[in-house]
């Protein structure tokens, strides 16, 4: 192979590999990369949703996973444990209103132990 040739595979190879990671929302909310997750957070009022999807935004199964998302709200810190709620989301519930850009962080654990975190700032 010639030089310019196995740059162009490499450049073809990065390529494809932006496109299969690309973090997409699609329910509305914030969306980040959290190992082999994506995780969106949605807010209405005073719930949380955490909607689970793979690195082809396909949803993953919510049950058997836990999860806890600690978020500045109207200033203060809260720890917010979300629950599996069907599908691939997981829902938990805020004490005060969930209006405006929440900052935190939201942490997943997976059936196997091991956890991931999706940082939102």
């Amino acid at each position: 192979m010639t030089r310019g040739t196995i740059v162009a595979l490499m450049v073809l190879a990065a390529t494809n590999l932006a496109v299969a990671t690309e973090v997409k929302s699609q329910y509305g909310g914030r969306a980040a990369e959290a190992g082999e997750y994506h995780i969106e957070l949605v807010t209405k009022a005073d719930v949380i949703d955490v909607y689970l999807a793979d690195h082809n935004n396909k949803g993953v199964a919510a049950a058997g996973h836990k999860g806890l998302a600690i978020l500045v709200v109207a200033g203060k810190s809260h720890r917010i444990v979300l629950t599996p709620a069907g599908g691939s989301r997981l829902t938990g519930k805020v004490i005060g209103d969930t209006q405006g850009e929440l900052k935190g962080v939201v942490q997943i654990t997976q059936p196997n132990g091991k956890t991931v975190q999706a940082h939102f700032n």
